[in-house]
């Protein structure tokens, strides 16, 4: 028998099917969100249907490739009821304030005092820092000279 050439085969299909069922497989290995470690699948499925008189067949190609899932994703609830109102309430735990922990904005009628910060560094300058006699140091931003 003559050997078939798949570079070839159905107009070249059968390797257009491959190589875009390769590109997936490669697009979902460097998927950060999936697991790296998890084998990848190319399955190419040849069916062959002969006719009655067995001259002829209908041969069918297809390619399938088996993916590795996108990573799952955890996250820690705190749930209880607001002691105020008695509403239950489920709040993320790290969203930027510890489940509990009151607010100064949570407090009616306290509004927090705004306070001169450093914007390169988010620093709260309290005031200047003194020298050993008890002098005010001038400080100088050498990255704005």
């Amino acid at each position: 028998m003559k050997h078939i050439n798949l570079e070839t085969f159905a107009n070249g299909a059968f390797t257009e099917q491959v190589n875009r069922e390769l590109e997936s497989v490669t697009r979902n290995i460097q998927d950060p969100n999936t697991d790296a470690k998890k084998a990848r699948k190319i399955t190419v499925t040849v069916t062959i249907r002969p006719n009655e008189q067995r001259d002829f067949s209908t041969i069918s190609v297809e390619a399938k490739s088996v993916l590795a899932p996108a990573l799952g994703t955890v996250t820690v609830m705190r749930m209880g009821r607001d002691i105020r109102t008695g509403e239950v309430e489920a709040v993320e735990v790290g969203t930027g304030q510890i489940p509990g922990q009151l607010s100064v904005n949570d407090i009616p009628g306290v509004v927090p005092e705004p306070k001169a910060y450093d914007p390169d560094t988010g620093e709260i300058l309290d005031k200047q820092p003194e020298n050993d006699s008890g002098k005010v140091n001038k400080l100088i931003d050498m990255r704005k000279q």
